[in-house]
């Protein structure tokens, strides 16, 4: 008995009629009932009475009809898998993350991959955005999440979602209101990143045009290193808020939305666009989108009308880029 059998007699019993079936299976109706009678001659028992109302199943027919359908059912999964692991992408996808965003995203970027690229290998790095950069044009690295990206940056960004800034300090450190305006910051002594960055450029930019001078007591690269600060209850850190997200919610560190002008700015995945992707990097630049934007879902944070965004344009050599725009 082959399987060509067994689909046959699915086929006559789900068509009713071996009439039927003969124009549904495209084989002639003499063939399909010579097939139906060697079947029930190499099985020893009658599968179906015939009629002029067509076909009705006996006990053992009901019986075949059903094994016939698992049995079938399995042979087609166990093609269309193995085609699907043929035809999948594979390979290494190297990615760089700022030091904010892996405690984030980390985890179900490795579960997405795992279910849906099982032939793809991930290696993730986690450094400041200056060297993630340079990474990118050395080619080491294929995709980078970046944090407020200038459009002229020579990449091709595919923005994913917007973060607002947020003075963070321990919860028993200053005011316990949500929210603070931006001329206040002059009195917190504060840690921050480095000058290089998108981020302190924005809030430098912000200082300037409010005529002030923010008391920065350490500058670092490291996400560790000013989330420990703040924990420590000594000074305020200068933060998106999607990277301090579980400790507020923990109760270990409050946050207070900046305001006046509200500030913040948009998370992009950045490849360089004059060096095309494999197939595995952009199945994982998608993968990436969707590992961010349920974090960002979980921040709760939506970009206002209203905002100071500046963009960068002296940290990154001017080139031409190429947007991308996620499809709503």
């Amino acid at each position: 008995m082959e399987l060509r059998h067994l689909r046959y007699f699915v086929g006559i019993v789900e068509a009713g009629s071996l009439t039927k079936a003969s124009k549904q299976l495209h084989v002639a109706q003499p063939a399909l009932s010579v097939h139906l009678s060697n079947l029930e001659v190499e099985l020893g028992v009658k599968l179906v009475m015939r009629s002029n109302r067509g076909i009705e199943l006996t006990e053992d027919g009901a019986l075949l009809y059903e094994r016939a359908l698992v049995m079938l059912r399995y042979h087609d999964e166990a093609l269309s898998t193995l085609k699907r692991r043929h035809n999948s992408p594979k390979g290494s996808v190297s990615i760089g993350l700022p030091s904010t965003l892996p405690e984030m995203i980390a985890a179900q970027l490795y579960k997405l991959c795992r279910d849906e690229l099982p032939e793809v290998r991930l290696y993730i790095a986690d450094t400041s955005t200056a060297v993630l950069y340079e990474w990118l044009l050395a080619g080491k690295l294929d995709l980078i999440v970046m944090f407020n990206l200038p459009e002229d940056s020579g990449l091709d960004l595919t923005p994913m979602f917007w973060d607002e800034f947020v003075l963070v300090s321990a919860p028993n450190w200053g005011a316990k209101s949500d929210e603070v305006a931006f001329e206040e910051l002059a009195s917190y002594p504060l840690v921050t990143a480095c000058r290089a960055s998108s981020l302190r450029k924005i809030l430098d930019d912000a200082a300037e045009k409010h005529g002030m001078t923010l008391k920065v007591v350490v500058e670092s690269e490291s996400f560790s290193a000013l989330r420990s600060m703040a924990l420590a209850g000594e000074c305020c850190a200068i933060l998106p808020r999607l990277c301090v997200l579980r400790d507020v919610e923990a109760g270990q560190l409050h946050a207070r939305r900046i305001i006046e002008p509200h500030l913040g700015g948009m998370y992009s995945v950045a490849n360089l666009n004059r060096r095309e992707l494999s197939r595995a990097a952009r199945a994982v630049r998608e993968l990436l989108v969707r590992a961010c934007a349920g974090a960002s879902e979980r921040a709760n944070v939506k970009a206002p009308s209203e905002m100071m965004r500046v963009a960068p344009s002296n940290l990154f050599p001017i080139n031409s880029v190429s947007t991308r725009r996620l499809a709503h």
